[in-house]
């Protein structure tokens, strides 16, 4: 049977491979898709369709991680079939961006503050044309010989608590939820183990939340099956993935693509419905939900 992983990154965030790569490497792995599921762009996702095209039967499910917070805590939401074009989504898509841009600038200045010769030019040249994040200052670091690999950079400096942690512009979990089915798309919670708030996930459900991500790397056999359990006593769509950065001894996880996936078609199945019921709305109301867009 045919497998998906629903969760992976580009070189548009924090990945190591261009989207057509990562395609090539799924298919080479053996798999019948992927999400490709950027932290806060979409820029990758016409590469990576056209690059699926060349692999019969080969499925590209479009996607993106949202990184929002409730109070203190890191709630990560994958999207999937959103509109991508849709102009709500780019003028948020570009205000994180930019965000993200300032974020990286003052991280370094905490970095030059503690003696570290580091430089925003250093930390871009990494990013190059994606979105920059707190990986690509830790690559950084580690090719100075400042930390011995990209795991260190972040328990020393850049995790919350630690010296050069600069907070991020901040999404609330439940404003994101219902924007992503506004967009057209369906919401899946990430790694909810890491999470590490499981009195948050009633509240997340009844925002609007459709599904688990109950197969993770990280996710011991009892989370797992915890998970499980959740999701079918609420209703939830469960879905896997490996959170895919880079094969393994490149990255701060050391999971692989394809090391959690899911049986393609059930996901297929229900992206296909949402897709059609989508339509339907859209047909009735004229104007997608753009009523109820929330303020963010």
């Amino acid at each position: 049977m045919k497998r998906i992983d629903m969760h992976t990154h580009t070189n548009a965030s924090d990945g190591v491979f261009t989207a057509t790569e990562l395609i090539q490497y799924a298919h080479r792995k053996g798999l019948g898709g992927i999400a490709v599921t950027d932290h806060d762009t979409v820029e990758a996702l016409a590469e990576a369709r056209q690059a699926a095209l060349k692999f019969k039967d080969f499925w590209m499910l479009p996607g993106i991680e949202f990184s929002t917070e409730d109070n203190t805590t890191e709630v990560h939401l994958l999207a999937y079939g959103i509109n991508e074009t849709d102009q709500r989504l780019t003028e948020l898509l570009q205000t994180l961006k930019e965000s993200r841009f300032n974020r990286a600038g003052k991280i370094v200045g905490k970095l030059n503050d503690l003696g570290i010769d580091i430089t925003y030019d250093q930390v871009k040249k990494i990013a190059g044309d994606g979105v920059v994040g707190r990986v690509h200052v830790a690559r950084v670091l580690v090719a100075l010989r400042a930390v011995p690999n990209v795991q260190e950079a972040f328990q020393r400096y850049l995790n919350q608590g630690q010296p050069a942690y600069v907070p991020r512009y901040k999404l609330t979990p439940f404003d994101t939820i219902p924007l992503i089915h506004q967009l057209g798309g369906f919401s899946v919670l990430a790694h909810p183990a890491l999470m590490n708030r499981d009195e948050l996930i009633p509240k997340l459900i009844e925002s609007g939340l459709m599904g688990l991500e109950a197969y993770y790397p990280a996710h011991s056999h009892n989370e797992v099956q915890r998970y499980l359990r959740l999701a079918h006593r609420c209703g939830l769509l469960v879905t896997g993935g490996s959170d895919f950065h880079a094969p393994p001894k490149q990255q701060i996880r050391e999971s692989d693509l394809g090391q959690c996936s899911m049986p393609i078609e059930p996901i297929r199945r229900f992206y296909e419905t949402l897709k059609t019921a989508s339509k339907r709305d859209d047909n009735q109301k004229g104007e997608f939900h753009a009523e109820t867009t929330p303020e963010l």
